[in-house]
C-alpha cells in the first residue's frame, strides 16, 4: 500500500498515552492555563524536528506554532486544535475528569473527545510523516491554540500571519467522528439589557417594570422574521431565548433585566444587517411604549464557516481519506469551531476532520475510541505525505 511506511509508525498505544496525558492537564477555560500543555507537545515535535514558537497570551497561556521545514517547492499544510476545555460539571463521574484513564480501548476524562483525541492523532501523524524518510516539498505546520471554548483568542492570533495565509489548508481535528466537515453555521449572541424605575411592589404605578418591557421586547423578537436561505449542508437559521435576569426582590418592581439569546446564522447571513434589525426592534418599541429604554451588547460574534467542496484541496484530502478508510465520509457539525476565525479573515481552505463522537462534546464521563483515533491519525499522515512530499 501506498501509505503502508507512514502506517508503520502509527502506534494505537502511543495514541492512547499521548491523550491520556494530554487530559490529564487541566485545561479548563476558564481560566485555561494551557501553557503547560503547549510546552509539553512542543517538547514533542521538537524531538522530531520541528522548530517550536509561542504566540503569549498571558502567564499561564500560549498558543504553539512549530514548522517541519520543506523546500518551499509547495505552500505549507497546517494541522490545528485547541488545548482548552470546557468546565468538568458538577455530576458525579465514573471515570475523573482529568485522570486520563484507558480502559475498553477507550481514553476517558473532560477533553477526550473534544479535542485532545484530535490533537494526539495529529501529533503522532506529525512523526510518522518526520520519521518517515520523506522529502518534503512544503511546511508541515502544527497549531495549538488557546481560548478556543470561550473567545478563540489563539486562532484570532495567528490571523495575520502569512505562513498560515498561504497554507494549502488548515485541517482541524475537532470531533466529526472522522467525517469530512467544510461548512458551518455561524454564532451571534445578542445580550438586550431593558431599563427600568424601582418602586415599592405595593405602589407599581410609581415605578417602571423592566421584566415587562422585556417581555415585550422577546415577544418582539419572536415574531419578527428573520431573512435567510436554507444552506444545502448548514441547515436553516436557529434562535433560542436561553437566559432571563431581572428584579432584586418580591416587594421591588424591577428596574433592570438581561436576556441572551443564542442565534446561529447560516452562509450568506450578515450580522451587521441582522444587528441593524435587532436596533429596529429597540426603535419601534420606544416609539409604542412610554419610558421603554434598552440596549443591545453583542457577546460572541462568529460568521459562518464555508469551504467548497470544488477545492481542489478537498477533493484530494477526500481522495486520500476514503483510500485509507473507506466509510469517511462528507457530514455536518452543530458546532462553531476555529474555521469562523480562519476562514474569514485568511481565505485559507479548512477542513473539519477528527476522531471525536460529537454528541459526547461537553458530556460528563466524556471518551474517545482508542480505533477512531488510529483511523484519523493514519489519514492525518496520508494527507501530509500527498500534499507536501
Amino acid at each position: 500500500m501506498e501509505y503502508e511506511r507512514l502506517f508503520s509508525k502509527v502506534s494505537e498505544d502511543e495514541l492512547a498515552k499521548l491523550c491520556a496525558e494530554l487530559v490529564r492537564f487541566d485545561t479548563t477555560n476558564p481560566p485555561g492555563n494551557e501553557r503547560a500543555a503547549a510546552e509539553w507537545a512542543a517538547r514533542y515535535l521538537e524531538d522530531l524536528g520541528f522548530e517550536a514558537e509561542f504566540v503569549p497570551h498571558g502567564e499561564s497561556r500560549t498558543t504553539l506554532v512549530a514548522h517541519l521545514k520543506g523546500s518551499g517547492e509547495v505552500p505549507p499544510l497546517a494541522f490545528n486544535g485547541h488545548l482548552d476545555v470546557v468546565p468538568a460539571g458538577a455530576q458525579e463521574w465514573k471515570h475523573p475528569p482529568f485522570g486520563g484513564e484507558i480502559s475498553e480501548g477507550k481514553v476517558w476524562g473532560r477533553g477526550s473527545s473534544d479535542m485532545k483525541a484530535g490533537i494526539a492523532a495529529m501529533l503522532v501523524a506529525a512523526k510518522a510523516v518526520a520519521t518517515s524518510g520523506l522529502s518534503l516539498k512544503g511546511d508541515l505546520i502544527f497549531l495549538a491554540t488557546s481560548g478556543e471554548e470561550l473567545d478563540m483568542m489563539g486562532a484570532k492570533s495567528l490571523t495575520s500571519r502569512k505562513d498560515l495565509a498561504k497554507a494549502q489548508a488548515i485541517i482541524i481535528a475537532e470531533p466529526t467522528d472522522n467525517e469530512v466537515v467544510l461548512t458551518e453555521r455561524g454564532v451571534f449572541w445578542p445580550e438586550f439589557t431593558t431599563y427600568g424605575k424601582t418602586a415599592h411592589g405595593s405602589t407599581p404605578e410609581l415605578g417602571h417594570n423592566a421584566i415587562k418591557d422585556m417581555m415585550a421586547l422577546l415577544l418582539e423578537l419572536e415574531k419578527t422574521e428573520i431573512p435567510y436561505e436554507p444552506h444545502p449542508v448548514a441547515g436553516r437559521f436557529s434562535m433560542s431565548i436561553n437566559t432571563i435576569n431581572g428584579g432584586v426582590k418580591t416587594n421591588v418592581v424591577p428596574d433592570k433585566c438581561v436576556a441572551t439569546v443564542d442565534m446561529r446564522t447560516v452562509p450568506g447571513q450578515d450580522h451587521e444587517a441582522l444587528l441593524s434589525q435587532l436596533d429596529g426592534i429597540v426603535k419601534r418599541l420606544e416609539a409604542k411604549i412610554h419610558n421603554f429604554k434598552a440596549s443591545i451588547r453583542i457577546t460572541n460574534d462568529l460568521p459562518p464557516a464555508d469551504t467548497s467542496p470544488d477545492e481542489p484541496v478537498v477533493k484530494r484530502f477526500l481522495e486520500v481519506a476514503q483510500s485509507v478508510a473507506p466509510g469517511v465520509k462528507v457530514g455536518k457539525a452543530p458546532f462553531a469551531t476555529e474555521a469562523a476565525v480562519f476562514v474569514p479573515s485568511m481565505g485559507v481552505p479548512t477542513i473539519i476532520f477528527g476522531p471525536g463522537d460529537p454528541r459526547l462534546a461537553h458530556q460528563p464521563d466524556e471518551y474517545v475510541e482508542i480505533s477512531k483515533m488510529t483511523t484519523s491519525a493514519r489519514v492525518f499522515a496520508a494527507v501530509a505525505s500527498a500534499l507536501l512530499a
